[in-house]
């Protein structure tokens, strides 16, 4: 704890040097506390109270001197204070440590370090190199490579056979109304190819008022179809907008999750959506979804209006899965010029692993966001669940943000 607030003291020091040697930097700091109780074994009914003391840093530094390199720093700390055994795989966190510089020598984009990325089909976090060539207007060609980031996003890198991670996106714009990107991606674990997908991205806009995507990616270690992708939205006026979709896929799963305990099985998901402006102030929104599982078929019905302060609306699920009803309300309420109210209340039905009844929750969240200065900003928001394990299960949790 007292290395986190000794490196946050640093950090701002450094940020007001820095400022005086033409580096535009921003970014935020907050300091967060968040309380609890918890059982103190599984299945116990005895708990203890947590006291979580949470400290986040997101940072962007631009070093006009140098060109235009850029150096980019996210991350979190945590203290239990019910927990002193809490390890530093826990403890913190570096969502983000890299260096970049966009458009060198006019068409070079690079980021070096750890980085979320998403090159046309999904990968998540990568400690590695993220290359985009741009030879042409029209055609761009990424090259990114490295090891996947730790799992908890731990400050710790995999060994290089752990977790490699290689892959390319070609993309060509602009081309007939229509943009098509190329796209593969693999992953190796212990020399062994865990992921290997190719496929392709298009998107046109040729007939007015109408947009059409479709993704296509082929899973080449096991000879199938990964995710099958097509949606089209068409917008009417400027108060009606309609889109369609449907979606196959298989989940990915990490060699390491938790998840892999699990039989990994396909989806099939389609449905539409239409948007509604009344006026100025509200809209209607209307959503039906289907979903074919290897346990049956079930559909999903969630109409909401809305305005700026807020929505309130209704999910009903029906078919070989079950029948039931679910209620969504969040509002926002200006009190006073700098002080916001925020209310949400989220009642749903679900199930436990393989159980075939369902179990009411009932969760509810009361906050005050006030906003002291440009800068300085403090959240407290106060948060209660019901449901069958928990009679009353009952947490705070309070921000203070300073934004530079």
């Amino acid at each position: 704890m007292k290395k986190c607030i000794i490196g946050i003291c640093l950090l701002l020091l450094m940020s007001s040097l820095l400022a005086a040697q033409s580096v535009q930097f921003n970014g935020f700091v907050r300091n967060s506390v968040y309380a609890y109780s918890a059982p103190k074994a599984p299945g116990s009914d005895d708990t203890e109270l947590h006291t979580r003391l949470y400290q986040t840093l997101r940072t962007d530094a631009t070093f006009n001197q140098l060109g235009g390199w850029q150096l980019h720093l996210a991350g979190r700390a945590l203290t239990d204070l019910a927990d002193s055994d809490l390890g530093d795989l826990k403890r913190f966190k570096a969502y983000r440590l890299s260096i970049s510089k966009r458009n060198l020598f006019n068409m070079i984009d690079l980021e070096i370090g750890r980085q979320f990325l998403h090159p046309g089909v999904v990968l998540g976090s990568l400690d590695g190199l993220n290359l985009t060539l741009k030879p042409l207007n029209w055609l761009s060609w990424q090259l990114y490579g490295g090891v996947e980031s730790h799992l908890l996003r731990a400050a710790k890198v995999y060994a290089f056979d752990e977790a490699t991670v290689f892959g390319s996106k070609l993309k060509f714009k602009n081309l007939f109304n229509s943009s098509a990107s190329l796209v593969y991606l693999q992953k190796n674990y212990q020399s062994e190819t865990q992921w290997q997908l190719a496929g392709i991205n298009l998107s046109n806009n040729s007939l007015k008022n109408l947009l059409l995507l479709m993704q296509a990616h082929y899973d080449l270690v096991n000879s199938r179809f990964h995710r099958l992708y097509l949606s089209g939205r068409y917008q009417f006026n400027s108060k009606f907008l309609v889109n369609a979709y449907v979606k196959q896929q298989y989940p990915q799963i990490y060699n390491n999750s938790y998840f892999q305990i699990f039989e990994v099985k396909r989806y099939l998901l389609s449905g539409f959506s239409l948007i509604y402006q009344l006026n100025d102030r509200w809209a209607l929104n209307g959503t039906m979804q289907g979903v074919q599982l290897d346990e049956g078929y079930g559909n999903r019905f969630i109409a909401m209006v809305s305005n700026r302060c807020g929505s309130l609306g209704l999910v009903y699920e029906t078919g070989d899965l079950g029948n039931q009803l679910g209620a969504l309300f969040d509002y926002r309420y200006q009190l006073m010029k700098n002080l916001l109210l925020n209310l949400s209340v989220d009642y749903s039905r679900y199930r436990f692993e393989e159980r075939y009844d369902y179990d009411s929750q009932l969760a509810n969240a009361i906050g005050l966001n006030y906003q002291f200065s440009d800068h300085w900003n403090v959240q407290l928001e106060y948060q209660w669940l019901q449901n069958a394990d928990y009679k009353s299960d009952q947490r705070i949790l309070n921000h203070i943000s300073f934004v530079w």
